[in-house]
């Protein structure tokens, strides 16, 4: 039997009121973010007082004061008592305000807005059955999985992923054709056509308000020559043998069939081409799932991809092992199924052959 550890009553009310503290920092996080109050601070450099921050952001100063005491005492701010100013705790400005930061937090502020709303829709999920269509989760949460997702593709894309794949990348530095499957808002995009400024990139996405915003940030880069994102599922794609690069980030979990994503996939590569794909590592057994990793990940599960599998018709995977993803890749004929071994904990990436 494994070792019991003893627990106290005291001890487990503490861990309650922890949690308690931990959602009031994330909803203060959310409002330094939504009304530029943790930009104002950046921006005056040394700090600002209470009124000060109120006049420069415009806001009410008895809620300036009660949201700053919150941010100090949840440690994302600091208070100098003697010359009265806020400043950013230690790489809070970094976690909350720095997009080019590979640990770039802002998306599980704006994710607890998003859960707060929609709260009563799931718990009504739990006895009906029902799903949760995309459309319903909004713009923030639009804007939620870019955040989650720009670093990624910035950083984690050019400097862990394609070192993997050498022989990938310098055949791609000379030009070719690639595709992003579930390309969202456009960051992955942006981040391809950047790195491979010879090759014609192009992403499809079913959700029209991720196209809208992935074509704009197209434009606002000057990429749109030879970038391209279309309003499409990955289930109805029909080209063949057209694309050198398949590459699908943290996203064929979420497609109405998978399955049916990747035997298009193969069919779509040119018969060299590589398809790529990359997805959050979690525990695949309950016993598995301790610690805070696990308990946000298994959250995001509970609270967005089981809903939208079900709203799709129950086809959708949700997050998958590796043994998952190497039986719906061999089952649509794809070839050579492996995962790469990366020197971080939070992905885990596929590749495969046509």
């Amino acid at each position: 039997m494994p070792e019991q550890s003893f627990v106290t009553k005291d001890a487990q009310a503490l861990k309650i009121f922890d949690w308690a503290a931990g959602a009031a920092s994330l909803r203060m996080a959310y409002y330094g973010l939504r009304l530029g109050l943790f930009g104002a601070i950046t921006a005056a450099g040394g700090g600002l007082t209470l009124d000060e921050l109120a006049e420069r952001t415009g806001l009410d100063a008895r809620y300036v004061r009660a949201w700053a005491r919150t941010s100090v005492a949840g440690e994302l701010l600091e208070y100098d008592a003697g010359t009265e100013r806020l400043t950013m705790a230690p790489f809070m400005e970094a976690l909350l305000l720095d997009d080019q930061d590979f640990q770039y937090s802002a998306g599980l502020a704006t994710n607890f807005a998003v859960e707060s709303r929609l709260a009563d829709r799931v718990a009504d999920c739990f006895t009906s059955g029902e799903g949760i269509p995309f459309a319903e989760y909004g713009q923030e949460m639009v804007e939620t999985i870019h955040a989650f997702s720009k670093a990624a593709y910035e950083l984690f894309l050019p400097s862990v992923l394609l070192p993997a794949l050498p022989e990938l990348a310098q055949r791609l530095a000379a030009g070719g054709t690639i595709l992003e499957l579930g390309c969202g808002a456009g960051a992955g995009l942006v981040s391809l056509a950047r790195t491979f400024p010879a090759c014609t990139v192009t992403g499809v996405d079913p959700d029209p308000t991720s196209i809208e915003l992935a074509r704009q940030r197209i434009e606002d880069a000057g990429l749109s020559e030879h970038v391209h994102a279309e309003e499409m599922r990955g289930e109805d794609l029909t080209s063949e043998d057209a694309f050198d690069f398949i590459y699908a980030q943290i996203s064929l979990h979420e497609m109405d069939d998978a399955r049916v994503v990747l035997a298009n996939a193969r069919r779509a590569l040119k018969e060299d081409g590589i398809l790529l794909v990359t997805e959050i590592r979690g525990a695949e057994r309950i016993e598995d799932c301790v610690g805070a990793y696990n308990a946000v990940l298994s959250h995001i599960d509970l609270f967005y991809e089981i809903p939208q599998a079900v709203a799709k018709g129950g086809h959708a995977v949700g997050f998958f092992s590796r043994a998952e993803f190497e039986e719906m890749a061999s089952g649509a004929g794809l070839q050579g199924v492996r995962e790469l071994h990366l020197d971080q904990p939070l992905y885990a990436a596929f590749v495969a052959f046509k």
